[in-house]
């Protein structure tokens, strides 16, 4: 059993599915409402625990009843829930208005400064995942022995961190080539960083080391409207995969065929 330090966080989603695509002015009607656990570190910590990991996850919640039954069902899911804070205050949802087409927007309350990220004392483990902006020193200290750090691209302004890998979508790059992507990541990453991948829907994953760049085809196409959390599992599986010595491209694509897998399933299911 692997050792995973996972850094995101822990929302509440509400989705919203909507009955046509968002207009300016318009009066939407919506088919559906649903609230559910979401955020980064919700859907890979549970991804790597539900495949015999020992997670211990980083992140903060509120002193409410969501964020108690949050903490209940992370720690029912197997997830070492130690390392989470509790702050005063109440669970503000984030808002996601999901069109029929799967385009999605995500609403976020504004005033609301979240804390950074840290752990009461130095973390170890045999790989780490982050899905953060801001990360304390002490925890970023703490990763640099680490011997397996991936990082979620982070589109906004970010504490540098020492990773190995760097993660992101396509759809977050207009335009970009591969290697302009990677000079992006190499500035959040440092030297450590060694293979960018960029996932792209039911197209090829991209897996580039700075020089070479690989595709890896997914083996499983799935069309849902819903895929929020698709790209959080496929990290957690690409992950478990590293740990079991697969490589890079047969992790990808494990990963992307139980990713479909699960949404799959999440779709009937509700």
């Amino acid at each position: 059993m692997s050792t995973v330090i996972v850094v995101g966080h822990v929302n509440y989603d509400q989705v919203w599915s909507l009955s046509s695509p968002l207009a300016s002015g318009a009066r939407i009607v919506y088919s559906g409402r649903n609230v559910r656990l979401g955020g980064g570190g919700f859907h890979t910590s549970t991804q790597l625990a539900r495949l015999g990991n020992h997670v211990r996850l980083i992140s903060n919640v509120m002193d409410d009843d969501h964020g108690r039954a949050a903490l209940t069902t992370l720690q029912a899911s197997g997830i070492d829930t130690g390392y989470i804070t509790i702050w005063p205050g109440e669970t503000r949802f984030t808002e996601i208005l999901l069109e029929p087409n799967g385009e999605r927007t995500i609403l976020n309350p504004g005033g609301q400064m979240r804390p950074p990220f840290a752990a009461p004392e130095p973390v170890s483990g045999d790989a780490a995942y982050l899905n953060a902006l801001v990360l304390d020193a002490g925890l970023v200290a703490s990763l640099r022995t680490i011997p397996l750090v991936i990082s979620q691209f982070p589109l906004r302004s970010a504490s540098p961190r020492p990773a190995d890998i760097v993660i992101g979508s396509r759809a977050d790059f207009p335009g970009e080539d591969t290697p302009a992507i990677w000079e992006r990541a190499s500035l959040i990453a440092g030297p450590r960083l060694r293979t960018l991948v960029l996932t792209d829907g039911t197209r090829p994953i991209s897996l580039y080391d700075g020089k070479v760049l690989n595709h890896v085809t997914p083996l499983k196409q799935v069309s849902v409207p819903d895929t929020i959390g698709a790209g959080d599992c496929f990290t957690g599986i690409f992950l478990h995969g590293l740990l079991q010595g697969l490589s890079l491209e047969l992790s990808a694509e494990q990963a992307s065929q139980q990713t479909a897998e699960w949404l799959s399933q999440r779709s009937r299911t509700g």
